[in-house]
């Protein structure tokens, strides 16, 4: 071409210069759409947990203890929207059973404790989501408490096909036939371990672990509650918001897990515990449980506590989600949980700090 006809030499350095950033932008754009997928869903039976120890505080502030205002209808108690990380504790949740829909009749025996009912001390749950491995461990892990009664309600929640923790009261009517479903249907089975409660005037059992006890009583009534229930992996306490704050009788039920190889998840009744402390001290497996789904029990409350654990698998945190087989409650899993909220639940073994023990339980093969 002529010398008139030429490009300006500038105009072919910015031409230049516009080429080699497309190019840039398109080699990159895959990999920023690929990272923003998140990990794919964590298969309920893959055993194989790779666990990282994390560094992240184990207790949330003290708070001071508001006195007692004796048992309070659960129905009495609300969800605060506009602080969406807290929640009322209360135990009255772990000893609750409806018996709407009680599958087998009731045996005598047990009804003092369903009768048990907790008071809430009023504090308020700031128990922090623990920032986690975005590999592995974030996710939504749904635990079952007070399983035993009521084998009609484990079978629908075995039914959900999705990650689930059954957890098994050793004095409960049926806790071994529980115990065999969950382990059948191929999911994680846990004692729920009966604990001193800070309410007096509350019955305890022979099952129950208290701070009057030594380290051999301890021991001895731990392993009989064990005995009880075939196939644990695991233990979180039921009730115990007065026995978890204290360190001499929480090392010892530690002692026991290490011996057994089972991990422990605090149910967080009291903010005081010192479950998850102890457990790390002992190289135990841990968790502590960040929601629970059904300590109010309305459809609103509920709907407001699932979308807290979606909210935290959105933001790549480990969020341990504690229910009962109440009616209700059953009812809303079925019907609320969605494909996309069974691609965020993961197993109770994927959130556990500290690389767990691989138990003679997860390994055992059913009769």
């Amino acid at each position: 071409m002529s010398e008139k006809e030429k490009l300006p030499f500038w105009l072919g350095v910015v031409l230049g210069l516009i080429l080699g950033m497309a190019g840039v932008l398109m080699v990159i754009m895959p990999q920023l759409d690929r990272s923003d997928q998140g990990s794919p869903a964590v298969d309920a039976s893959d055993l194989n947990y790779k666990a990282n120890n994390q560094d992240a505080a184990l207790q949330p502030p003290v708070l001071d203890a508001t006195p007692d205002q004796g048992a309070l209808n659960p129905h009495e108690l609300s969800l605060s929207a506009d602080q969406p990380d807290n929640e009322i504790m209360h135990e009255d949740s772990d000893a609750y059973v409806d018996q709407s829909i009680q599958a087998p009749a009731m045996q005598g025996g047990n009804e003092e404790v369903l009768d048990a009912i907790e008071s809430p001390s009023g504090i308020a749950d700031v128990q922090p989501l623990v920032p986690v491995d975005q590999k592995e461990k974030y996710g939504i892990a749904l635990v079952i408490d007070d399983a035993g009664y009521d084998l009609k309600a484990v079978e629908r929640v075995l039914a959900l096909s999705v990650p689930v923790a059954i957890s098994v009261l050793p004095e409960s009517t049926f806790a071994r036939q529980a115990a065999v479903l969950a382990k059948q249907a191929g999911q994680v089975v846990m004692l729920h371990l009966p604990m001193q409660p800070e309410d007096p005037s509350l019955e305890m059992t022979e099952d129950f672990l208290h701070g009057k006890m030594n380290r051999n009583a301890i021991r001895n009534t731990f392993l009989k509650d064990l005995a009880k229930v075939p196939f644990v992996e695991g233990v979180n306490n039921h009730m115990g918001s007065r026995l978890t704050q204290m360190d001499k009788p929480m090392h010892w039920v530690m002692q026991v897990c290490q011996e057994k190889g089972l991990f422990f998840v605090d149910s967080r009744t009291s903010a005081r515990s010192v479950a998850a402390t102890s457990a790390k001290s002992m190289g135990v497996a841990w968790a502590s449980r960040s929601i629970f789904l059904d300590h109010e029990m309305t459809l609103e409350a509920m709907k407001h506590a699932w979308q807290r654990a979606r909210n935290c698998a959105k933001k790549k945190l480990s969020c341990v989600i504690i229910a009962h087989p109440r009616a209700k409650t059953v009812a809303f899993l079925e019907n609320y949980l969605s494909k996309d909220d069974a691609k965020q639940m993961v197993s109770i073994r994927r959130l556990l700090q500290t690389t767990p023990i691989v138990s003679q339980a997860s390994k055992s093969v059913l009769p």
